[in-house]
């Protein structure tokens, strides 16, 4: 039986880019065509499907609308399926080669994507990565729209149609300057600190896992300064302008100030963060997202055997 419609796939992914972009100027410079045939290809779809998909804004692009909305996630199903069986027939589902984009939590990426890239050229050296960096709303976001294949996150929240893979877990710390008072203490209890001005690293999700862990504490948190810049908020610290909670460590104490920083265990029963891979739940995960999933791993069991072994 023959299936004939009055859409194309080259319409779909003409409405596909301009849906990334909201811009139908810069889809069409991404698609390396002219603007008119994108404009031309979403009007006839438009016309096929009865109903308006974006929302012409002529100084602000594009908006989707309902109609829009329910296109783009069944249109990233289908174009799921043909790369599943074009990359099935072509490569064979074990071989990983060609792009792979990821997004990556903005605090996680100068300690853990040098490490990674590094390692999967080695491993694979016909896969490319491109990277987006964002706070968690953003990388989920990049998930959601299709730019990002997988997430590289903290745990923070249940993200609704996002499945995630744990692959490791960091422990908060606390930091202070050399000259604090507890600076030569390898533990603290975080009341020792209740009186302290907190420079807090004000990210969505990250400030509450903060603020919820001193409060925990029976602190009610004294927040003199906030940065949603990691090396700022350690730069802060080492200047003597208060204390702050991190869980990533850097191997040099020094900050972009040239002073430094303490590093103190943390005696409650403080949570750690789990680091996760994020995925949409409903996309077939390909063998290049288990490439990097599978890598993470093995950069923190490495990680985790050096610890036990200190």
């Amino acid at each position: 039986m023959v299936h004939r419609f009055s859409i194309t796939l080259t319409q779909l992914s003409y409405f596909a880019e301009c849906a990334k972009t909201l811009n139908m100027t810069t889809a069409s410079q991404e698609l390396h065509i002219a603007q008119s045939a994108v404009s031309t290809a979403i009007n006839q779809l438009e016309k096929a499907l009865g109903a308006p998909l974006f929302v012409r804004q002529h100084s602000k692009g594009l908006v989707l609308t309902p109609a829009g909305e329910g296109l783009l996630h069944e249109t990233r199903q289908i174009f799921g399926l043909i790369t599943d069986a074009v990359e099935s027939i072509q490569a064979g589902q074990n071989e990983v080669r060609g792009t792979i984009v990821l997004a990556c939590f903005k605090t996680l990426a100068p300690f853990i994507l040098p490490q990674l890239i590094g390692r999967l050229n080695e491993r694979h050296p016909e896969l490319s990565i491109e990277v987006v960096e964002g706070d968690h709303e953003e990388c989920m976001a990049a998930l959601r729209s299709g730019r990002a294949e997988i997430a590289i996150n903290y745990d923070l929240t249940d993200a609704e149609g996002i499945q995630a893979q744990r692959v490791g877990e960091v422990r908060p710390h606390v930091i202070v300057d050399t000259n604090h008072r507890l600076a030569g203490k390898k533990r603290v209890k975080l009341s020792t600190l209740a009186e302290d001005p907190l420079v807090l690293l004000d990210l969505p999700d990250s400030r509450e896992y903060f603020l919820t862990m001193l409060r925990s504490a029976g602190i009610t948190p004294k927040v003199k300064y906030k940065s949603s810049n990691y090396e700022t908020v350690r730069s802060m610290v080492a200047m003597g302008l208060g204390f702050s909670i991190l869980n990533q460590r850097p191997d040099i104490e020094q900050t972009y100030t040239g002073a430094k920083t303490a590093i103190l265990e943390i005696a409650d029963p403080a949570p750690s963060l789990r680091l996760v891979v994020s995925a949409l739940s409903q996309a077939a995960g390909t063998a290049k997202a288990r490439a990097v999933t599978a890598m993470m791993r093995e950069i923190f069991a490495e990680a985790a055997s050096d610890e036990g072994s200190v």
